[in-house]
């Protein structure tokens, strides 16, 4: 599995326009994958979600403007060969520590009640991703609670 998140970043190199891969953007790539999967949960993906997942890029990992807009692309356009969060949830869990995991958790909230309406495949979506960054159900609330708030 780990093997698919790799295959995703060599193909990423054969990409003219995107910089080839390095380890700094793994995490962006991987939590790129996550936000979508949350945003494509209701077949359809706005605008205002793709900005919200290019601000939380921005916000989380420090990625600069372009690079969070070039990555958002790249997953976009590969979304149709993945199969699984459970790769990208991997390397998120060994790469960030409980707090960074917990935050991202809180933007996976903000995508669902973006339009203040939440939509119940969202938060199944956001439920299982939750599980595989291995966070505990009070926590899942808890970024629930505080993405409302917001």
């Amino acid at each position: 599995m780990l093997e698919r998140l790799k295959d995703l970043l060599k193909s990423r190199e054969r990409n003219a326009e995107a910089p080839p891969p390095n380890e700094e953007e793994i995490v962006p790539i991987a939590a790129a994958t996550v936000l979508l999967e949350v945003a494509w949960a209701d077949h359809t993906v706005e605008q205002q979600e793709l900005n919200l997942i290019h601000d939380s890029l921005i916000a989380l990992y420090g990625v600069s403007a372009e690079r969070a807009n070039e990555i958002i692309e790249q997953v976009q356009s590969e979304r149709k060969d993945t199969t699984s969060m459970y790769p990208f949830t991997r390397q998120l869990n060994e790469r960030l520590d409980i707090d960074e995991r917990r935050n991202l958790l809180v933007h996976l909230w903000r995508l669902n009640a973006f339009d203040g309406s939440p939509f119940h495949y969202e938060e199944s979506v956001i439920r299982r991703i939750s599980e595989l960054l291995n966070l505990r159900h009070s926590e899942f609330i808890a970024a629930k609670l505080q993405a409302k708030e917001e």
